[in-house]
């Protein structure tokens, strides 16, 4: 009875925000109805949270026909049981954020619970709730980075879930009473749920939370719980509108990754809860979503990295609850390559590896189909174009083209920049992003997106870090919009064409870049810029790994055995050059074993230019006697 008065007080403040998200959400009533939930009796008994009927059946077969998830289930087995000898999480602050810490608890209670559901082994239990039981000794779980909240709910709502039986009573009111006073109620506090109204990850990872730890302690606290349920719903409805209409996300593949997951892991907690309803609560560019993220994986098996994001691709969630809610098992084409290939270096580390099992179980490698098509656009704000030659060819070659803006969150200046791995090679990439500790410990403003704030101060995030143009060595208009204008994804010549003429602050000349893949054997970037009355100097530039040796208008790129011929073609003559991927800030990442390849311009007013650079890798054999084609004339 006092958690559902304390609850009352904690309603009532939280108005603020709730009202503000009916209002972002144009005033429509999304809130779920109570009978829309089960009472206290209707809920699944413990254990609830995606362990419904039947998932570990489907565990324990899938492990006894399939080595690779045979393999996956013991290595979350024998990492739980090194577990056992560790101490238990050691919880500090890094700047204002202990996430570090709250995501290796998760970690060490997901993979202990794991253990203990698929063993019955006791020790797993006893170690999960000695970690779980440290965690509820805290004051608080830091509410000021609600992200600390999330992480520390999702580990304490699971292990009160899953180890349930293996609590006493006093453990489990110790438990109970620290997930409501500083997991739940702290988010009815206008001082510290401003998540609720945001429409990033930062909504679907803390609402995913609250939806978990609500689910653990429905039996106990019915109302509190079910209100939390309906609220989460609702305000989870924000970073559905980001969702392009055909799953383009805007924020770049890392941050899909993160937030989508946490997304999911709701969604896969409320289904044996709310059934077909719950399709109600996300919307068709959420679900197209998987499409984005199969198309942003290269032959390699790397990530195409623009925005905040990294290169290397692991195996996660998110996409196996799309598969299965699609129907569509060629979205997990890229990780039937990582399972197939038992590819699971690092993976242990993953907070998420039990929830892959869980969720990815009912597929098998031999089963999931090549996609259809091979090329793809993500329509929305930050647009961006993919194309290959092949699906199944690990040395195909693969294009990627990213356009939209810089104002999203976590984007960088990259409008106008590409990709291009082939012969199983990366040889035009992006840095990605630097470590946000390393910059925010040095003072740099890293959130301050203004048009001359800290982020562009650093060099994997502005222009002349990326692969595009630089106009007049000027940074881009953080405001300005690069646009989509054609594209084709059939025939011997797919290709994209996007106007960057609002990227840069100057708007007097019309600045045109195409990309586009030849008869599946060389790579053409092609741009226009129109004429104006005032000159204009331009830096054309790919960052590359490969080391380059440069002879006039062309240049050899070499690595890993492989190389790669650049050839450029302009109408105003030109040299190849390099350049350092060099710090400029003492600050900036050291770059080791990046160039930059490129090449620099004088147009003089009253003249247009035309610039094109053929990519033509080392095993093709490519023909150089067709002539140039105007970007009006690509078909």
């Amino acid at each position: 009875m006092a958690v559902e008065k304390v609850t009352l007080t904690f309603l009532k403040r939280s108005m603020t925000i709730f009202g503000l998200c009916w209002m972002l959400l144009g005033g429509v009533p999304l809130y779920v109805v109570a009978q829309d939930l089960p009472g206290a009796n209707g809920i699944p008994a413990h254990p609830r949270i995606l362990l419904q009927k039947g998932r570990k059946e489907t565990v324990h077969e899938a492990c006894r026909k399939e080595g690779c998830w045979k393999t996956l289930d013991e290595m979350v087995k024998k990492t739980a049981r090194e577990l056992l000898d560790e101490p238990v999480t050691s919880f500090h602050y890094r700047g204002k954020t202990m996430l570090p810490q709250a995501r290796e608890l998760f970690r060490k209670i997901f993979y202990l619970s794991y253990a203990y559901q698929f063993t019955g082994e006791v020790d797993f239990a006893k170690r999960g709730i000695q970690e779980v039981l440290h965690a509820c000794t805290l004051d608080s779980w830091n509410p000021q980075v609600f992200l600390d909240v999330a992480e520390m709910t999702m580990a304490v709502s699971l292990a009160y879930d899953w180890l349930y039986h293996q609590m006493d009573v006093q453990e489990r009111e110790q438990v109970k009473k620290s997930l409501v006073e500083k997991g739940i109620l702290p988010s009815y506090d206008d001082a510290f749920n401003q998540f609720l109204a945001l429409d990033n990850n930062w909504n679907q990872v803390c609402n995913a939370a609250m939806v978990w730890a609500s689910i653990a302690i429905y039996d106990e606290a019915p109302e509190l719980a079910m209100n939390t349920i309906k609220r989460s719903l609702d305000s989870s409805q924000l970073p559905m509108s980001t969702y392009g209409e055909n799953g383009g996300f805007p924020e770049g593949l890392m941050y899909w990754t993160y937030g989508t997951t946490f997304h999911t892991l709701m969604l896969a907690a409320l289904e044996p809860i709310m059934h077909d309803q719950i399709a109600a609560y996300y919307s068709p560019g959420f679900l197209a979503s998987g499409q984005f993220f199969v198309h942003m994986i290269a032959n390699s098996g790397d990530a195409f990295n623009w925005s905040d994001a990294l290169e290397k691709h692991y195996l996660n969630p998110a996409i196996f609850w799309m598969a299965a809610t699609t129907g569509d098992p060629s979205l997990l084409w890229n990780e039937k390559k990582v399972l197939e290939n038992m590819d699971f270096k690092g993976l242990p580390q993953s907070r998420m590896l039990p929830a892959v099992i869980l969720l990815g179980t009912e597929f098998m490698p031999e089963d999931i189909p090549a996609p259809s098509s091979k090329a793809w656009r993500g329509k929305g704000d930050n647009e961006v174009v993919t194309m290959r030659t092949s699906w199944q060819d690990a040395n195909g070659i693969f294009l990627g083209l990213k356009l939209g803006n810089a104002h999203e969150h976590h984007a960088h200046m990259d409008m106008g920049a590409f990709v291009l791995e082939a012969d199983g090679v990366r040889w035009a990439m992006d840095m990605g992003m630097q470590d946000y500790h390393s910059l925010s410990s040095k003072k740099v403003n890293l959130w301050d997106s203004s048009q001359h704030g800290g982020r562009w101060t650093v060099f994997r995030h502005n222009n002349y870090g990326h692969n595009t143009l630089t106009l007049d060595d000027s940074l881009m208009d953080v405001e300005g919009k690069a646009k989509l204008m054609d594209y084709n994804d059939t025939g011997t010549f797919r290709f994209a064409v996007g106007d960057l003429t609002d990227v840069f602050l100057r708007k007097d000349r019309k600045v045109m870049r195409g990309v586009g893949i030849k008869e599946d054997k060389l790579v053409i970037i092609r741009d226009e810029i129109s004429s104006s009355p005032e000159p204009v100097s331009i830096r054309w530039q790919m960052v590359t790994p490969a080391k380059v040796r440069i002879q006039g208008n062309k240049a050899l790129l070499k690595k890993d055995g492989e190389h790669l011929s650049m050839i450029v073609k302009s109408s105003t003559p030109t040299k190849i050059k390099m350049w350092p991927a060099h710090k400029q800030k003492a600050y900036d990442a050291p770059n080791k074993g990046v160039n930059i390849v490129g090449f620099e311009l004088l147009v003089p007013e009253g003249k247009p230019a035309a610039i094109e650079v053929l990519l033509i890798p080392g095993s093709s054999e490519a023909s150089l006697s067709s002539p140039s084609l105007s970007l009006s004339e690509w078909k």
